[in-house]
């Protein structure tokens, strides 16, 4: 992890990221494929925003990740630390994860990746194809032909390849990659994974492959803290 500004910073990432739910998110659906999967291309980056995040709309907390597929300390989150996470907090409705993408510039298929995995956002597909990026991370970085893997990807998960292939080799959801990059520089986070984590009772920023006791530990902290007193009048 690079050097990070003060916790300060990670609150303009966390209300940035709050705002966005409010404007993107979309109620989930059962998939979508054919000629509603290649929607106009506000339509198509809408759903690809809105696709990211995991959980429901009314937890208490959200949990912003700043990742990178390509970055070795997040897959070891994404293989170790984010399954309890998910099966404790997400899927039980107390905590909402949202994804946010910091391709470091020296790992060359981390872009490719991030827009592989957007581009299966657009098709209700973002965190499946998370997991297999993730769980297969030591056979395509640093490989030529990542981007035949991500595409082979797709085909396991039935997607519509036409559309899928027209985002990835178009570039259809690259602006939300840069905008989200540029969204995380400005938070002054420069290393991945970093995490947000936001509820009424407090924020906290944490850095690294956080091991499950460390991370669970914070968020029953800020899940249990009161909230804060409003000021006086």
């Amino acid at each position: 992890m690079n050097r990070l500004r003060p916790l300060a910073c990670a609150a303009i990432l966390l209300v940035a990221a709050t705002l966005s739910t409010a404007a993107c998110a979309q109620p989930g659906g059962s998939g979508t494929q054919g000629a509603d999967a290649a929607q106009t291309p506000a339509a198509l980056i809408a759903r690809a925003d809105s696709g990211r995040y995991k959980g429901s709309a009314t937890a208490t907390m959200t949990i912003v990740e700043v990742s990178d597929f390509q970055c070795p300390y997040c897959r070891e989150f994404a293989t170790t630390t984010y399954p309890r996470i998910d099966s404790a907090y997400v899927r039980t409705g107390r905590v909402r994860m949202l994804y946010i993408h910091l391709p470091l510039a020296n790992h060359q298929q981390a872009f490719a990746a991030a827009e592989a995995s957007m581009c299966a956002s657009a098709q209700d597909k973002f965190w499946p194809m998370h997991d297999r990026l993730f769980a297969t991370q030591r056979e395509w970085s640093g490989q030529a032909n990542a981007t035949e893997r991500f595409e082979g990807f797709a085909q396991e998960l039935r997607l519509d390849m036409d559309a899928f292939r027209d985002c990835t080799r178009n570039d259809r959801v690259a602006s939300l990659i840069v905008g989200d990059a540029m969204q995380a520089s400005q938070a002054g986070i420069q290393g991945t994974p970093t995490f947000i984590l936001g509820s009424r009772g407090g924020q906290q920023m944490m850095t690294g492959a956080v091991p499950y006791e460390q991370l669970s530990a914070t968020i029953d902290s800020l899940l249990n803290a009161p909230a804060p007193a409003p000021p006086a009048p």
